[in-house]
């Protein structure tokens, strides 16, 4: 007899998604981050050897995770004191806004986020910064300068900008492609 996976079970992307989300924002106690982990279900009992069974597949594939997330340099460990810490490193950090942006829904038809700016070159690596950060997440160029996508991701360019210190130089819209 088949068993049935739960449906509400995330697996590949997903998963590893929600992983980077719960690291995200502060270091995390692996100790905790597996009991928050363990918490977040609720078995049926149906006999304590199917629950103990089930309990060491999903936690080996949630130790599975981790290790990807390690050997991709997407989180960091650190042990201080006898405890094993996690943290989002930058590159994860970038993978998580990647992700996050990716599962943003689309704007209404015709509808277009619009990027423009005009950053001078002694303003440094924010203009070349700002050109990485719109391809990552999934800007596409129309004109020198001038990127859009059709997904509402303002806020995250604005505080992109903000982080960046080129905000006097970037303009966001939401507008409208009419023809």
């Amino acid at each position: 007899m088949e068993e049935k996976k739960n449906q509400n079970e995330p697996t590949g992307r997903e998963a590893v998604t929600d992983l980077l989300r719960w690291i995200d924002g502060a270091t995390t106690e692996a100790s905790e981050m597996f009991e928050q982990w363990a918490r977040r279900r609720k078995y049926r009992y149906e006999g304590e050897h199917k629950l103990a069974e089930e309990h060491f597949q999903r936690e080996q594939a949630f130790r599975k995770r981790l290790k990807y997330l390690r050997r991709k340099k997407f989180i960091k460990t650190k042990k201080i004191e006898k405890k094993l810490l996690f943290e989002l490193t930058d590159q994860g950090r970038e993978e998580l806004l990647g992700r996050l942006i990716q599962e943003r829904p689309k704007l209404p038809s015709g509808s277009v986020c619009l990027v423009m700016y005009d950053i001078p070159l002694d303003a440094g690596s924010g203009r070349d910064g700002l050109r990485y950060f719109l391809k990552r997440i999934g800007f596409e160029q129309v004109q020198q300068s001038v990127w859009q996508t059709d997904k509402d991701v303002t806020g995250e360019v604005l505080a992109f900008v903000q982080k960046a210190k080129v905000e006097r130089w970037v303009q966001v819209y939401i507008g409208q492609r009419k023809g």
